[in-house]
């Protein structure tokens, strides 16, 4: 009998190009009945920043009053599970809050930003009765903190390999960090090896562009015109992948852990120019599949393009889906 089914759960995760609603919908397809809360007590831009930059103080009672209305249009319900998803707005005494109005509920919280990046969600580690993380090295925080990597949606799935592609490598992202300055570099060694490219630069907010670029060494030299304050729909990035030959993915420096897109390059069978090392380390590593490049020296085989995906062990590929992702959590 599968572990949610006729189960309560109240998942509290951040909203982010979608997947708390891949998440949400997945609990339900396995038996549970969800509620479902946005972590943060608002979207607009100084509250995501307050709260990305740990200055939650200077909106803690707004952020007390949400958890508050939270609690009180849920205590009548006898939840089995709260999920919390990569919490950040979440303070020990609003949890302990919502641990109190419920009788037996369990608290499983998952991290798919590095705890170094989210070090405050240590602090929610007594409270949790599972605690995992997508990044392996986290682990060696804390014996409670167990790794799971990230997953990727059934829509990857779906994707199908094309005769014939329009692009050779294609990149769609956030800027952060190096990864413009990377990219740009990719797209020099594209041209000199007559290479097909696509890029697609997304800022969730022009004013957080310029304030990055006033204030971050990697924002000095990008140009606006490369970028977009308008995220992809699903539909267009597969598309786009369905595309490509290669996908680009980029790690942020301070990360270990493998990205989202990493993951759904596996479900979707296509090849991965990647910066992250440590993806020789799992199970559904193949070079011909996966190229590894240097931050600084960039360097692609051109036979990495024109040969076949090679297919993954079924049982491998299986086990980075969001179903299997979520029976790991709920065993």
């Amino acid at each position: 009998m599968n572990n949610l089914e006729g189960k309560n759960v109240l998942l509290i995760a951040a909203q982010l190009f979608g997947y708390e609603k891949e998440i949400h919908s997945e609990l339900k397809n396995q038996g549970a009945e969800v509620t479902y809360y946005d972590q943060r007590p608002a979207n607009d831009f100084l509250t995501k920043v307050f709260i990305r930059l740990n200055l939650k103080l200077f909106i803690q009672k707004k952020i007390d009053n949400y958890y508050t209305k939270i609690i009180e249009e849920t205590k009548t319900i006898d939840y089995d599970y709260i999920f919390l998803v990569s919490p950040e707005a979440v303070s020990v005494e609003n949890l302990q809050k919502i641990k109190a109005s419920q009788k037996n509920v369990k608290v499983y919280i998952y991290m798919w930003d590095s705890i170094r990046n989210k070090k405050q969600a240590l602090s929610l580690l007594p409270l949790a009765d599972r605690f995992f993380t997508f990044d392996s090295t986290d682990i060696m925080i804390n014996k409670k903190i167990k790794f799971l990597a990230l997953f990727y949606i059934a829509d990857y799935t779906k994707v199908t390999e094309q005769k014939k592609t329009l692009y050779d490598i294609a990149f769609i992202g956030t800027v952060h960090s190096d990864r413009y300055n990377i990219v740009k570099k990719i797209e020099k060694f594209a041209l000199e090896n007559n290479l097909r490219t696509y890029f697609y630069f997304y800022s969730p907010s022009r004013l957080l562009f310029w304030i990055k670029k006033i204030t971050d060494k990697n924002f000095f030299f990008i140009q606006e015109k490369d970028i977009s304050y308008i995220s992809l729909k699903k539909e267009n990035i597969l598309e786009i992948i369905q595309n490509s030959r290669a996908i680009v993915d980029i790690e942020h420096p301070s990360q270990n852990g493998l990205t989202m897109r990493s993951i759904e390059m596996i479900g979707a069978k296509k090849k991965l120019i990647t910066t992250n090392k440590n993806i020789e380390k799992y199970d559904f590593y193949n070079s011909e599949n996966i190229t590894i490049i240097d931050r600084d020296n960039i360097n692609i085989e051109k036979n990495f393009f024109s040969n076949e995906f090679k297919n993954i062990e079924n049982e491998i590929y299986k086990k980075y889906s969001l179903e299997i992702w979520m029976e790991s959590i709920f065993y």
